[in-house]
């Protein structure tokens, strides 16, 4: 497994997203779609996917997918990926979890030290390519790398593999290698010659409204997502879902997915929205509500 980008040439690293090339990783999601994609057919499924911290790919594998091409602008993000995919193929659960523990006090799991973090990477460190481990060498163990954030932190127990013996060693089990390309996903969907028979952007569009409202852009935004959402559907097969990711509750607000709405009359396409709840551990009586969104073209009306 490594991060590819040599293979495409003259290709736009700009994203509207608001992230860069040079952003930052997230340790652990800190999106949990597979919530919901646990009740979904997935056998035998092409997945086109923001990489991010590589968490929502290693719950794809066990659900039976057959090929998964990850996509993200973050350099960091595809090396974080290629660093979890290593630590799940050659490590056993605790030295997973411990090299991607906090490394600060907390009410969930024991801290784990940077030295500590380093001897686990060290038992990994030649299964990674040049590339990925030239950055890796430089972080872990004079930094806190790989730790999560408090925020990261606060949804550690959704995590399947990170939270469960048993689901780790069933991703284990299931996984398998798949590129990262280390690309926009706008200029990703121009490159890539392949279909996929689901397409998940994550909440990337999220990002890409509030990057262009604190630009006094809102103008854009509709024709932004427009142009995204047909880019993808160029990359489905004719049956295909694209996925989205919102933080919020679709049957509370409204607005929450107004842009979709709108989109989805214009693309003639189906909408559904699927919201979820659940609580974290380190909030006490929390509840959290996220929403999935699929859209899918719509069935051509039959000829009478």
């Amino acid at each position: 497994m490594k991060t590819e980008d040599t293979t495409f040439k003259n290709v736009d690293h700009e994203s509207k997203s608001g992230f860069n090339e040079d952003s930052a990783p997230y340790i652990l999601s800190t999106d949990f779609p597979f919530l919901v994609w646990s009740r979904m057919d997935w056998k035998d499924k092409k997945v086109l996917i923001i990489a991010d911290s590589g968490d929502n790919i290693l719950t794809l594998w066990p659900l039976g997918v057959s090929r998964i091409v990850a996509v993200d602008i973050a350099r960091k993000a595809c090396h974080l990926n290629e660093l979890k995919y290593t630590a799940l193929r050659k490590l056993d659960f605790s030295e997973f979890r411990d090299l991607f523990a906090p490394v600060y006090e907390n009410a969930t799991f024991d801290p784990v030290s940077p030295d500590t973090k380093k001897r686990i990477y060290l038992k990994i460190r030649n299964e990674i390519t040049t590339g990925a481990r030239n950055w890796l060498d430089s972080v872990i163990g004079t930094t806190d790398f790989p730790s999560p954030n408090w925020m990261q932190l606060m949804f550690a127990h959704l995590i399947p593999h990170f939270a469960s013996r048993d689901a780790f060693k069933a991703a284990k089990k299931a996984l398998r290698p798949y590129p990262v390309i280390n690309l926009p996903i706008e200029s990703a969907l121009k490159k890539i010659h392949e279909n996929f028979d689901v397409i998940y952007l994550s909440n990337i569009p999220e990002y890409i409204r509030q990057s262009l409202t604190i630009e006094e852009k809102e103008n854009e935004i509709c024709p932004v997502l427009k142009e995204l959402y047909s880019f993808c559907l160029n990359r489905l097969s004719h049956s295909g879902v694209l996925m989205l990711y919102m933080f919020g509750d679709a049957d509370t607000d409204p607005l929450l997915c107004r842009y979709e709405q709108e989109l989805a009359g214009k693309l003639n396409l189906a909408i559904t929205t699927t919201p979820f709840s659940f609580s974290s551990p380190l909030v006490r009586g929390s509840r959290f509500t996220h929403t999935l969104v699929t859209l899918q073209r719509k069935p051509c009306a039959a000829k009478p």
